[in-house]
């Protein structure tokens, strides 16, 4: 390996141990808590240093949302992958989306402006967008197979997103009794019942 490609990779684990120094601050103290001084004290490099990289805490921020977002599009797509029928393809993404929020919550915070960033609907990143197409395409496909004719796809995928991020949201936050096991049931049967509910609509 010559010397170029070593420090292009040196500089690479740097940044990368940056991204993962802010998630374990928020895992431990909240997004509020994660400051590049504490960063750089995470990772016994000066402060100096992270500004090489990032140039503030909301560029980190950033960097992790768009992270987040590249992750959770592989395991949807991933899972849509599995399935053959629409419906099922739809069950196993919102599955896939639910198991990616619990298993990294502090990143599905950040990736929805709990973290203190936020961007406008231009700045979306693109693995967002292509999320919400994954989903639209898999309606589309249910909604063809089943003969179903919905005058605003976008807004039903909404409705989904919406049903599911909520439930998240009302977990993360301790308020569904039973917690992240029942809520997940409850998710399952909320899609399986705004899907047969737009069958049943004439």
């Amino acid at each position: 390996m010559g010397i170029k490609q070593r420090r292009e990779r040196e500089r690479q684990e740097i940044r990368q141990s940056i991204l993962s120094a802010a998630r374990q601050i928020a895992i431990e103290e909240g997004w509020q808590a994660v400051t590049t001084r504490k960063i750089a004290d995470r990772i016994e490099y000066s402060q100096p240093t992270i500004y090489e990289y990032f140039d503030n805490k909301e560029a980190i921020l950033m960097a992790l949302v768009y992270q987040g977002f590249e992750s959770v599009l592989l395991a949807m797509q991933t899972a849509k992958a599995q399935h053959e029928q629409p419906e099922d393809q739809l069950l196993a993404m919102t599955r896939a989306y639910w198991a990616f929020a619990f298993r990294c919550p502090e990143l599905y915070q950040v990736m929805y402006g709990f973290g203190g960033v936020s961007f406008t609907h231009a700045e979306t990143p693109a693995e967002a967008r292509a999320t919400f197409a994954l989903l639209r395409d898999a309606l589309l496909c249910w909604m063809q197979r089943e003969q179903v004719d919905l005058e605003e796809p976008n807004a039903a995928i909404d409705a989904l997103w919406g049903a599911v991020h909520g439930l998240i949201t009302l977990t993360m936050a301790g308020r569904i009794a039973g917690g992240e096991q029942r809520a997940r049931r409850i998710v399952e049967q909320t899609v399986i019942d705004l899907l047969h509910g737009w069958q049943a609509d004439p």
